[in-house]
């Protein structure tokens, strides 16, 4: 299974160039766009790099907080949210199942967003 926490099409809606066709769109808005962009680019940079060396990401959300201290020297913040460098064979199957369940509902969000 793909675990890619990255949603395949953020890409396409790039905010750089808003402010050039859009000059008057508001701050917040604006800031809130170009936000979310730059998390899904670093969170695809960390997963590439990650991926590189064999491990998977594993939001923090999908482990048990025991073995978040366990796992700590592992731990890759973004933003205001944390992920753990693991092997697909460290995990324990509440932590496959809470994964596949977050991987889905990414994938479920990203089909809302586009329709």
């Amino acid at each position: 299974m793909n675990y890619s926490l990255v949603p395949q099409h953020y890409k396409d809606k790039d905010p750089r160039t808003l402010l050039y066709h859009f000059p008057s769109i508001p701050v917040v808005k604006f800031a809130k766009i170009t936000q979310k962009f730059y998390f899904f680019k670093q969170l695809e940079i960390a997963q590439d790099i990650v991926n590189r060396m064999g491990y998977i990401l594993l939001p923090s959300v999908c482990m048990h907080w025991e073995r978040v201290k366990q796992f700590a020297d592992r731990r890759i913040k973004i933003g205001r949210n944390s992920f753990f460098m693991m092997k697909i064979e460290e995990l324990t199957e509440k932590e496959k199942e809470k994964l596949n369940e977050y991987v889905s509902e990414l994938r479920g969000g990203e089909k809302y967003a586009t329709n």
